[in-house]
């Protein structure tokens, strides 16, 4: 390493783990710290040197586990390839408040449970006396000391818009969306360009970021480096309002990636590099969280995130790059809106994916997400040959009304194929499923498509009109294709909603992604 002792560390009872594995490349190397190890507080610290001269830049995420934003952005910076100094990264901080999903730390007392107000404060004629408060401050204190860091970037989040915030009287106005630091002229510039570049991406002036030169809050972490350590520390805080994780996370990498470029660490525009291909024994996952998404999306997230084999990540509209996409195994789209999916991604969005598939990924799509995948539309994503019932119909005494329209969701039965069986070896051959209006479907004619197979049957239906009974059951509830070298998995119903089915999301993932056959 260029500047970290790491036997020191362990003296200091800072937990050496593990060198990770194919982290290496020339003389760049990553190692991973458990700090508070053997506690409820343990959080892991990545440390990646270059190998060669430069600053020790710390990247911290996830203080306040209601911000996950900042923790899902510090761990996706992690992968980024420095050609300079030293990157230091601890990407949930609190990762007790973050498993909560609850600003303060659950279990402690008032005046320790806030952790970005429980580091040293007070500066005296004397010299710095103060100390943090707490255990997890405490060992958090002790690593940043120990690493001695050049620059810091504490990632957070507001719930409010700084510019356009206006609080009722006693309400302190909202830091979201904002860059807060000290140092006036000497970081302006600095500043000024970490802005712009965001900036350019954030349409309505009213949702773009504002300087606040007042400085980071006394006892946050941030400030404690700046009066302690004499590091320059800034706090970048994106706004959790209106905006999906996907897009907060990338302001945080634009941000964090034009200050690494003007310090020398990096030396290319690294907004796109999610995660890395190669760098862990896990399958990375990506589920689309952009316009026509809801709760089927954080109910994926939610059973995707508990399997220890895949890195599960928010993606969205502007993740869709070719470059964002090459180190994903596999992308999930989930239940909302087919279409409003489609215009989020756009054709060129919806090319790339088509590329992306045809190269090798996979794909999940989940009732919205199988009317996407589908062929029938001139906004589907055309990997499954599948058409989709469809049309207007007139109902008498009632007007004109859409046959894929069934009523509100409602449980529908369905049965697994002997291949579904074979893939689903802990599901019940017979089960019953989550339905919502997804798409019922029927081969389609297409030579530039591969036949797709049937893993399970809709065995009962449901609906409103005279018309659309006989029209559900026992058509494809999901079915599956290969599409180039990779692979797509359909699903009509919604089995993320029934923890006895959730083998079917799991799995069907892992065949998607080439891991199951």
């Amino acid at each position: 390493m260029t500047r970290l002792g790491f036997l020191r560390m362990a003296v200091l009872g800072l937990v050496f783990v593990a060198r990770v594995s194919g982290a290496e490349s020339g003389s760049r190397t990553e190692t991973r710290f458990e700090i508070a190890s053997g506690t409820e507080y343990a959080t892991e610290a990545f440390v990646i040197d270059s190998g060669g001269a430069g600053p020790t830049v710390l990247i911290l995420g996830g203080m306040h586990g209601n911000e996950p934003a900042g923790a899902a952005a510090a761990a996706q910076i992690r992968h980024w390839p420095i050609v300079a100094g030293t990157l230091v990264v601890i990407p949930r901080a609190n990762a007790l408040a973050l498993g909560a999903g609850t600003r303060r730390t659950p279990g402690r007392p008032s005046q320790e449970s806030d952790l970005n107000r429980d580091f040293p404060q007070v500066e005296t004629d004397e010299g710095y006396e103060a100390r943090p408060i707490g255990f997890l401050a405490g060992e958090l204190w002790r690593f940043v000391r120990e690493i001695e860091p050049d620059w810091v970037f504490d990632l957070h989040e507001g719930f409010e818009f700084h510019r356009s915030h206006q609080p009722s009287e006693g309400k302190k106005r909202s830091v979201g969306s904002s860059v807060i630091y000290v140092g006036g002229e000497a970081l302006d510039p600095l500043v000024d360009r970490m802005i712009t570049a965001v900036d350019a991406t954030i349409p309505d002036p009213e949702w773009r970021f504002s300087r606040l030169r007042s400085g980071p809050v006394n006892s946050g972490i941030a400030r404690a480096c700046i009066s302690a350590l004499g590091a320059q520390a800034m706090i970048l805080e994106t706004t959790y309002q209106y905006q999906p994780l996907s897009l907060r996370t990338r302001q945080h990498r634009i941000m964090v990636g034009q200050a690494l470029l003007a310090l020398g660490v990096v030396d290319r525009d690294c907004r796109d590099l999610l995660t890395s291909s190669g760098a862990s024994q896990r399958l990375s996952v990506g589920v689309f969280d952009g316009a026509g998404t809801g709760p089927s999306r954080e109910a994926l997230e939610a059973v995707l995130g508990r399997d220890d084999r895949l890195d599960v990540l928010a993606i969205g509209p502007m993740d869709i790059t070719p470059q964002g996409l090459q180190p994903f195994d596999a992308i999930v789209f989930p239940g909302g809106s087919g279409s409003k999916q489609a215009r989020a991604l756009g054709e060129s969005g919806r090319e790339v994916v088509r590329a992306y598939v045809r190269r090798g990924g996979g794909v999940l799509g989940v009732c919205a997400g199988a009317y996407l995948c589908s062929s029938h539309y001139d906004w589907s994503l055309d990997l499954v040959g599948s058409s989709v019932l469809t049309g207007v119909i007139d109902v008498p005494g009632v007007g004109r009304k859409p046959m894929w329209y069934r009523g509100e969701g409602t449980m529908v039965e369905g049965e697994l194929t002997d291949r579904g069986r074979q893939l689903f070896p802990n599901v019940n051959p017979e089960f019953e499923v989550h339905y919502a209006n997804g798409p019922i479907i029927a081969p389609k004619e297409d030579l530039a498509l591969a036949d797709y197979e049937v893993w399970a049957w809709y065995r009962s239906e449901t609906g409103l009109w005279e018309a659309q009974k006989g029209t559900m059951i026992h058509t494809p509830a999901i079915v599956a294709n290969r599409f180039g070298f990779g692979r797509v998995v359909s699903m009509g119903p919604h089995p993320e909603f029934s923890q006895e089915l959730h083998s079917l999301i799991l799995r069907s993932i892992l065949w998607a992604t080439g891991a199951l056959d």
